[in-house]
């Protein structure tokens, strides 16, 4: 077996994937299962979640999916050990799920700011820490990969600060738990997304107009296995001296 293959290569291991039942959580999950993991699918929404795990099963993986929501710290340590009671181990952790409601920044109540904080970089906070306590707990190093924005690097257009500020938040929030968690062999790294084409959200914008004009040199909108692409790679040993970085998947977008 090459490298490539031997180190992309996720047979043996365990994956949990917060927000894992649609749109870019779901892509992660079943890009994870067919790279070899098992994984443990948190979800909120009920039909999708289970939804998501049954494909993968159709597809001769293992999942498992638990009602979970992120903003909940007890949810959140139950995918761990879910994982842990179910297959023994975690060895990846996707910080996915989060949200956002728009509302001019003269708007927005001090409830509705703490609430998208919570939703993004707080829930990041509190999953990145259940795996790293459990992946020391077994003695063994991990993979953190936390889905940001380019909002977060540039702005999101109006109505969106809290929003930003919060993926921006992750962004730091990645660096310091990589510079802090590295000498025990946790790697910590985020994916900023671009427009991203999610259950249709964007398909009411979309036709060859909106590709040509989606906002990045590339000229279309990603699809969720873009980002879930970069986010497989990050959680391998491909990745294995890459740690506290950021990568956009934005189809260049951050760069004009």
């Amino acid at each position: 077996m090459s490298f490539v293959r031997e180190r992309m290569s996720m047979d043996g291991r365990v994956a949990v994937v917060t927000g894992g039942g649609q749109g870019v959580g779901r892509a992660i999950a079943i890009g994870m299962a067919d790279a070899g993991a098992r994984v443990v699918i948190g979800e909120i929404n009920e039909e999708t979640g289970p939804r998501t795990a049954a494909e993968i099963e159709e597809l001769g993986g293992e999942a498992l999916w638990l009602l979970a929501d992120v903003r909940k710290q007890e949810d959140i340590t139950a995918l761990v050990v879910a994982a842990q009671e179910r297959f023994g181990r975690i060895d990846s952790m996707f910080n996915n799920a989060g949200g956002n409601f728009q509302l001019p920044a003269l708007d927005i109540s001090a409830n509705g700011f703490d609430a998208i904080v919570r939703m993004n970089l707080k829930s990041m906070f509190l999953g990145s820490q259940a795996a790293a306590r459990a992946m020391l707990a077994e003695g063994h190093g991990g993979s953190i990969v936390s889905t940001s924005s380019v909002a977060g690097l540039r702005s999101g257009g109006n109505q969106t600060a809290v929003y930003a500020a919060s993926k921006a938040g992750i962004m730091g929030m990645t660096r310091a738990l990589a510079a802090e968690w590295g000498e025990h062999g946790i790697r910590v790294n985020s994916v900023a997304p671009g427009a991203v084409d999610t259950a249709g959200r964007l398909r009411n914008m979309q036709g060859d107009p909106w590709e040509r004009s989606s906002g990045n040199p590339m000229g279309r909108i990603a699809q969720p296995e873009d980002i879930a692409g970069a986010a497989v790679f990050l959680a391998s040993d491909l990745a294995g001296h890459i740690t506290g970085q950021v990568l956009a998947v934005d189809g260049g977008a951050s760069t004009s």
